[in-house]
């Protein structure tokens, strides 16, 4: 557990970092001069900031009793969101994170957590049309379980809070269109008081690594 809260406070630090020259250029942010340092994708008008992502890559399970560590699972994300002066501002999100699955011979269970996200998000460009992006909140999920044993099969669903941050760099293929690579790491919970008793699956905790590549239009 505590490897796990350390990966995510990384993740976090490496998006405060990320975000940091964001934070102040936007606080020096005022007139053609300043808008000169942003990089190709800043746009005045606040209506043209308006931004939607996709991310597409794999995602890496460690769970605290180890009994779901996974490492090729299929993450997909998408977010739509908005940045004040092309630089930062909120954001809201759906991802899915793959589906580990367990198996002792006799038995088999299946988890598939998925999340809605909020939070806030950053991009700077660094050098023309370079740029590193951060972003981080909070994320509500939903976990499915499939259990089948020698006495049937039991599914069973729970709803958990967490946290999420992430860190890319990319290049902006036009002042529209960009392409990113991507390291994002969630802090997943599943099961609840009841789960046990039902489908033999305790209240778990899991740090989930995802590494994908990226494409965003900002309108």
């Amino acid at each position: 557990m505590e490897s796990s809260m350390n990966k995510l406070a990384l993740s976090a630090a490496m998006a405060a970092l990320a975000l940091s020259p964001v934070l102040s250029q936007a606080a020096h942010a005022d007139g053609t001069a300043s808008t000169a340092t942003y990089g190709s994708n800043i746009n005045p008008n606040w209506q043209d900031n308006f931004f939607v992502a996709g991310q597409l890559g794999q995602s890496q399970y460690r769970v605290d009793s180890d009994t779901l560590n996974h490492d090729h699972g299929v993450f997909q994300n998408v977010r739509f969101g908005w940045r004040w002066n092309g630089l930062i501002g909120p954001e809201i999100g759906y991802v899915y994170l793959g589906q580990p699955k367990w198996s002792d011979g006799y038995s088999q269970l299946s988890v598939k957590p998925r999340a809605a996200t909020v939070g806030v998000n950053g991009k700077y460009n660094f050098y023309q049309s370079w740029f590193v992006t951060a972003h981080a909140g909070y994320m509500r999920s939903q976990t499915k379980f499939d259990a089948i044993g020698a006495f049937g099969s039991d599914r069973y669903k729970t709803w958990n809070s967490g946290l999420y941050a992430g860190v890319g760099v990319g290049y902006d293929v036009t002042n529209n269109f960009s392409l990113a690579l991507n390291y994002d790491n969630y802090r997943l919970q599943s099961g609840n008081g009841t789960s046990f008793d039902t489908i033999g699956v305790p209240h778990e905790r899991a740090n989930v690594a995802a590494y994908s590549a990226s494409v965003e239009y900002r309108f």
